[in-house]
């Protein structure tokens, strides 16, 4: 009998022991499939913060509030199916008041001795277990953050100034000029009786050189330089794009010299408020040149037919400008960016000595028209080349801002250059379409050839600005192929001054982001 009880008391604990290591089994599955979860929850938060801590800088990108960002990097949490996740943004703000306390947003971490546009995303999420609320923990709230920057950018603006950005003087029906025309057809308030509407609103822009030295004076002082104030406005626009201080901008306008308008380092030391204030003003500020005094400026041409320093439209030197404010102030860590704008083909430029080019003897090329360069803009001839001409210059400067830094420099570049990304503008016909090429000499086939001169620069400095190759093959440049008076890569086409803010605005939406860390 004893043995009996004592084999029923032996199968008692056998199950006790049973059921208590089930237990303990459904514990440690209840622990790995609950961690399981914890895991994978993890990284899933990780992924999506990630998504809207770039989300979010896109949003810094554009200026908009901290909630409007919070906002955003909420809706990417959820639409990775992160429902119940939160979200919180953080910026190196400045103060609410001067002197004052900062906002439950601000990072000091954030804040660099040169400002640069981070942001810090936290994401938070509610976890529920499936096994361990048998033990009494039912969730846990994880978290993750990620920062992100959107790119700083140092821009330079460089904007053709010269008469001819005053040649549609009645874009909106209006005699803009403010002049009277004699009934001869001139411009005499001598005259009488006097007509007050001199409007030329059929008058190609190629005959921009008829506009008088009074004309641009009269619409400077008006406001009403057309297309010059079409773009003015654009790059208000993109002023207004712009985060300031963050990004730094200058402004360069050029006919036959330059004029820095703002300096890239203009700003430093300003909040976003002020710099923003200081560069719509040097905007409001700019004006069109008159044309130069030929018998200041070029008096060879009256004597043995020598036109330089006569012409205007002095793309090598904006572009040289441009460089110099790069190479002077610019940030290692910034984006450079570089917008170019012209109504022409390039007709004037200086050598490093300040001597104007213009190669051509009397009576042969360039000394006839086209001025300073040669119609044909397929050779180009470096600068130790007598041939070396305006348009040469233009694509030689062109080269030293856009190439690559050593030693990623291509093998088409003369030298090492600062790597900036440049975009060009085309406005108006003629870039697309200029007659001035002496048939009689060159020959139609030739003439013809370079009607498109002016885009065919533009699309060159344009490519070389895209990928720091002045060589592309034709099957990587976005603009092989593609007819003349159409954007293609860098390059963008307007054919008046009303759709410059069209072009501005597609610039803006290419500044790009990237996740830091």
């Amino acid at each position: 009998m004893r043995g009996a009880m004592q084999d029923r008391l032996q199968r008692g604990q056998a199950l006790v022991l049973i059921a208590l290591a089930f237990i303990g089994l459904a514990a440690f599955i209840g622990l790995a499939v609950d961690a399981g979860i914890l895991f994978t929850s993890v990284g899933h938060l990780r992924r999506a913060v990630d998504a809207a801590a770039l989300a979010a800088a896109n949003q810094f990108r554009e200026g908009l509030t901290i909630s409007q960002m919070e906002n955003s990097a909420k809706e990417f949490l959820e639409v990775n199916g992160l429902d119940g996740a939160t979200a919180s943004v953080f910026l190196c703000e400045e103060p609410l008041n001067p002197g004052g306390p900062y906002s439950s947003n601000h990072d000091a971490s954030l804040c660099t001795a040169t400002p640069r546009k981070l942001v810090r995303v936290v994401g938070q999420l509610p976890v529920d277990f499936a096994f361990l609320p048998i033990i009494g923990f039912n969730s846990i709230t994880i978290s993750a953050e990620a920062i992100s920057e959107t790119a700083s950018v140092d821009l330079v603006l460089v904007v053709d100034s010269s008469a001819s950005m005053a040649w549609d003087l009645c874009s909106d029906g209006v005699d803009n000029d403010d002049a009277t025309n004699s009934p001869s057809g001139g411009e005499d308030s001598s005259e009488s009786p006097r007509v007050v509407d001199d409007c030329r609103i059929n008058d190609p822009p190629n005959e921009a050189g008829s506009i008088s030295e009074n004309n641009v004076d009269r619409c400077n002082l008006n406001g009403d330089c057309e297309p010059f104030e079409s773009v003015r406005d654009a790059a208000k626009f993109l002023a207004n794009r712009m985060y300031f201080p963050y990004d730094r901008l200058s402004i360069i306008r050029y006919s036959q010299q330059h004029t820095v308008e703002l300096a890239l380092n203009a700003g430093d030391g300003l909040d976003g408020t002020a710099y923003h204030a200081l560069a719509l003003n040097k905007l409001n500020g700019m004006q069109v040149d008159n044309e130069p005094d030929p018998l200041t400026w070029c008096p060879d041409f009256f004597t043995i037919g020598n036109p330089a320093g006569c012409t205007s439209t002095n793309i090598a030197e904006g572009i040289k400008a441009a460089n110099n404010q790069l190479g002077s102030y610019g940030r290692t860590e910034a984006v450079w960016i570089v917008i170019l704008l012209s109504d022409g083909a390039a007709n004037a430029a200086r050598d490093s000595v300040g001597t104007w080019i213009c190669p051509g003897t009397t009576g042969q090329p360039t000394w006839i028209k086209p001025f300073c360069r040669d119609p044909d803009p397929d050779t180009y001839h470096p600068p130790s080349s007598t041939s070396h001409d305006v348009d040469d210059h233009a694509r030689y400067q062109a080269m030293l801002l856009g190439c690559l830094p050593a030693p990623n420099t291509a093998a088409a570049c003369p030298q090492a250059g600062n790597g900036a990304v440049i975009f060009t503008i085309g406005l108006g016909n003629v870039v697309t379409n200029n007659d001035e090429c002496d048939v009689g000499y060159y020959g139609a086939t030739l003439c013809n050839k370079a009607k498109d001169q002016g885009e065919q620069l533009l699309r060159f400095i344009a490519g070389v600005g895209d990928d720091g190759d002045p060589a592309t093959p034709p099957g990587d440049d976005p603009c092989n192929g593609i007819g003349t008076g159409a954007d293609c890569g860098n390059y963008y086409y307007s054919p008046t001054g009303s759709g410059v803010m069209r072009v501005f605005q597609a610039i803006a939406g290419r500044i790009f982001t990237r996740l830091n860390h």
